[in-house]
């Protein structure tokens, strides 16, 4: 007998294919979080977040005062610009600049601290509160209060950017001390 013949016969594939059955498919994956490590790990997430939310809120308001001060000081350098000629405009613009300084200041600080400074006690705590005003800024900020529009009208342009500038820095930087 040859190989060929000594093998069975295969089965019928048709007598089979009405027994076959669907496969189960596993249950869908659950986005829980498998452990308590992973929940614990998202409630301090949680925190943290929440928290640096409530930081940056608290500081925003905080410094509310800064950001009005800058928009008004933009405002100046505004009247400034278009005042090129009207020696009057730019002294009464100039002359709004210390009243500003001064309202900065008595939003951070205590009124004790600061109301009544004037003169060299005035540039001494804008000194002593950023350290930027030199002496001639300093002077051109006395004199921009209560001195009349010509004498305003004299500041150069560079040595009016110089003060806008020093004005600004110390309106962004300052830091008081309780």
């Amino acid at each position: 007998m040859s190989a060929l013949a000594a093998t069975p016969a295969a089965p019928d594939p048709s007598g089979q294919l009405h027994e076959l059955r669907e496969l189960p498919l596993p249950s869908p994956v659950s986005y829980a979080p498998q452990t308590v490590g992973w929940l614990i790990v998202a409630a301090l997430l949680l925190a943290l977040l929440a928290t640096a939310g409530w930081c940056y809120w608290r500081r925003r308001r905080r410094q509310r005062y800064r950001r009005a001060a800058l928009a008004e000081l933009r405002a100046l350098e505004a009247r400034l610009a278009e005042s090129s000629g009207d020696v009057a405009l730019r002294a009464s613009t100039l002359a709004a600049l210390p009243g500003l300084l001064k309202r900065t200041a008595l939003a951070a600080a205590p009124r004790a601290q600061v109301a009544s400074l004037t003169g060299a006690d005035w540039l001494a705590y804008l000194q002593r509160t950023r350290g930027h005003f030199d002496a001639r800024s300093g002077a051109w900020l006395a004199l921009a209060s209560y001195a009349p529009a010509g004498q305003v009208a004299a500041i150069s342009p560079a040595e009016l950017a110089a003060l806008i500038d020093h004005a600004r820095d110390w309106i962004e930087h300052h830091h008081v001390e309780i």
